[in-house]
C-alpha cells in the first residue's frame, strides 16, 4: 500500500514521537498528505507545543488536549492532543 491509497478525508494519523518531538521533514510530509485528523501522543509537552504550532499553521485546529499523569510524583506526563483539518 502507498500512503496516497488512503482517502485523506477519512484518514487519521497517530503520532507518538520520541521526547525530541517530530522532525520538520516529517511534519512537512504530514502537511503534504493532509489527513483529516492527527492524534498526537507526547511525553514532552514542550516539543508537542512546538509541533502543534506547525500543525496549526498547516490548517489544523486543536480540538482536544488531555494530559495523563502516568508517573505520579515525577515531573513526567503524557499528553494526548487531537487536531482536525479546518473546513475551508
Amino acid at each position: 500500500l502507498i500512503v496516497g491509497d488512503f482517502p485523506r478525508e477519512t484518514t487519521v494519523v497517530v503520532v507518538d514521537p520520541p521526547r525530541k518531538g517530530c522532525s520538520v521533514e516529517f511534519l512537512e510530509q504530514l502537511n503534504e498528505y493532509k489527513p483529516q485528523r492527527v492524534v498526537y501522543m507526547s511525553c514532552d509537552p514542550a516539543t508537542q507545543a512546538r509541533d502543534a504550532k506547525y500543525l496549526v499553521s498547516y490548517g489544523y485546529e486543536i480540538v482536544s488536549v488531555q494530559p495523563f499523569d502516568l508517573f505520579p510524583q515525577t515531573r513526567h506526563i503524557e499528553c494526548l492532543a487531537t487536531f482536525e483539518l479546518k473546513d475551508k
